[in-house]
């Protein structure tokens, strides 16, 4: 236990610095690169540094933030403009943060791999730490692609001339992370890592990183060779759901949790992050909320849909559950008899609750039990969690810490095993046009059965005129939420015109008339669903929109182009 712990002290304590501070202290410190690079401690410490990549701001508020099943409570915040096509290409935040950030990072990966070899190590020793860097890098590339396809590629510390080059294609960037990651795969060991190299990245984890990129960029074969084989090989298995993103299922404390493959380590009173006061703070308005599609999204416990959704958007033909109540009268009618997952991801009512005073009609006193959402225009005061859709993230969301800044500090997953099942699922349906019965149950029944849901059947589905590829990424969405890959999924399925520039809705007016007496956003009146709405979409005479010309890639950074016109302009955004 020692051992565990003096390890996580290390790391979080060269995590905790930021990448320019941990490079503006090198040169103070005396230390170069001809005097560093010596033996293994010092490799080892030089690669915490890289695994801060792997970070809050990275996994939830750019990947999830900036799409649309998790809104960003401040509308005027970058993230909340992107999802509804309000960003201007002018912008420094979001697109030349997190373009500066992730650069950042890849210039700390490249420093220690263009100096790693000079420690009188043995190379195979050498080789595990430079590949568990290249996976890292090829995360950051990962994220800059899907954002901004085209980017430089840069894999060694480049001179000033070198800085001025224009944009790799996209393509060969990929070409790129699939030699590196093949690389590491084959120099990083098969066993899960634990005891003093908890969280460090093995050989399935790489793997997976790889499967991950090829399914993101139409190499479908390759994505399914991979995951085939994680699945059918690896040590890798499925764990406690609603566990798994709680500090109890930290892999450091409880090894049973054989499902998150890649993972970010965080301690308490070392090295911790904000999203259980961002989730459901008990002082102050909720920044995380989830989008009133996914409570939607969530299928009955029969496995029928409660209603058709975005997902089946004005279809009439959709064979819907006798167990839900549609239209709802009551908040508490959209929890009963869903996907257990809902109850694992939402705060449902009659859940112990941390967020202070919620909506019932006795103000200003805090609620030991969750019954309806709770709005600042309705109930004045920061005396309780006030939401922007009227929902809650549970998941994520440690009780005992909710409403203490940033003293979250259970483990981000960067990549679990169940998605290795979806990335063969969707990798097989794509290759072939559909799935078999079988394969649905090698992949897809698997997640269910864990949570004890009803399995997805093709006859059922069939019966019930539900589409076998819109299921498959229902099923996704569902399984997947705030695992940092949202943005990339609506990227993928070209699904922008679907998802985004919509209207950010909550409960449906008769809900809230009935269970809150009024509707909390009386001037902005409800949408085609009968929903409240909290910011409209142009549908609405609101500002949100999503162009397909347009928005399907980021602009890039206004101030990155200054410095370097070579680096040009993505299509439809002005140079």
């Amino acid at each position: 236990m020692k051992k565990i712990y003096k390890y996580i002290l290390a790391v979080v304590v060269l995590l905790s610095t930021s990448c320019s501070d941990f490079l503006d202290r090198y040169p103070q410190d005396s230390i170069t690169n001809e005097t560093y690079w010596k033996n293994e401690e010092q490799l080892r410490a030089a690669l915490y540094p890289c695994y801060e990549a792997f970070y809050k701001d990275f996994i939830i508020n750019w990947s999830e933030c900036c799409a649309e099943t998790c809104m960003w409570g401040n509308i005027t915040s970058g993230l909340s403009k992107v999802s509804g096509g309000k960003h201007a290409y002018t912008d420094g935040f979001p697109f030349t943060t997190y373009w500066e950030q992730a650069y950042g990072y890849i210039f700390v990966c490249n420093n220690f791999l263009d100096n790693y070899n000079r420690a009188e190590v043995d190379q195979d020793v050498k080789d595990v730490y430079a590949a568990e860097v290249k996976v890292i890098r090829s995360y950051l590339y990962f994220l800059l692609t899907t954002f901004w396809g085209d980017v430089p590629w840069v894999d060694h510390v480049i001179t000033a001339e070198e800085a001025y080059v224009p944009r790799d294609n996209r393509d060969v960037v990929i070409d790129h992370l699939m030699d590196d990651l093949t690389w590491a795969a084959s120099k990083l060991p098969r066993e899960r890592q634990l005891g003093e190299n908890v969280g460090r990245i093995d050989r399935w984890g790489a793997l997976a990183m790889q499967a991950r990129i090829a399914l993101q960029n139409g190499r479908y074969e390759l994505a399914a060779s991979l995951s085939k084989e994680i699945i059918d090989k690896s040590p890798y298995k499925l764990y406690d759901y609603g566990m798994v993103y709680q500090p109890e299922g930290d892999t450091e404390i409880n090894p049973d949790n054989t499902e998150s493959m890649i993972y970010s380590v965080y301690v308490p009173d070392v090295r911790t992050h904000n999203v259980s006061n961002e989730s459901c703070c008990p002082v102050d308005y909720i920044r995380l909320n989830p989008a009133k599609s996914l409570v939607d999204a969530y299928l009955c416990t029969d496995g029928k849909p409660a209603k058709a959704g975005l997902e089946y958007y004005k279809r009439t033909d959709i064979v819907t559950s006798d167990l839900y109540t549609f239209p709802e009268e009551h908040y508490a009618d959209y929890f009963k008899n869903r996907d257990p997952r809902m109850y694992m991801t939402l705060y449902c009512p009659g859940d112990e609750w941390p967020g202070g005073d919620d909506g019932d009609a006795e103000t200003k006193k805090p609620n030991k039990i969750f019954n309806l959402p709770r709005f600042l225009s309705l109930q004045a005061g920061n005396n309780g969690a006030n939401a922007r859709t009227g929902f809650y993230f549970k998941k994520y969301n440690d009780k005992q810490i909710a409403g203490n800044y940033n003293l979250s500090h259970n483990n981000l997953n960067v990549l679990r095993y169940p998605e290795v099942l979806l990335i063969y699922a969707e990798a097989m349906y794509q290759l072939n046009g559909t799935l078999t019965q079988d394969q649905i149950n090698y992949t897809i029944n698997k997640l269910r059965d864990r949570v004890g849901m009803h399995r997805m059947n093709l006859d059922e589905l069939k019966a019930w005129n539900l589409d076998l590829w819109t299921e498959i990424k229902r099923e996704r969405r569902i399984e997947m939420v705030l695992d940092g890959m949202r943005y990339a999924d609506v990227m993928r399925w070209r699904e922008g015109e679907l998802r985004f520039g919509r209207a950010i809705t909550g409960p449906s007016e008769r809900v809230c008339i009935n269970d809150l007496g009024a509707n909390p956003y009386p001037d902005t009146g409800v949408d085609e669903f009968g929903d409240i709405i909290y910011e409209k979409s142009r549908a609405e005479g609101g500002p949100r929109y999503f162009d397909p010309a347009v928005h399907y890639l980021w602009p890039v950074p206004y101030a990155e182009r200054i410095k370097n016109p070579l680096l040009g302009q993505n299509p439809g955004w002005p140079e």
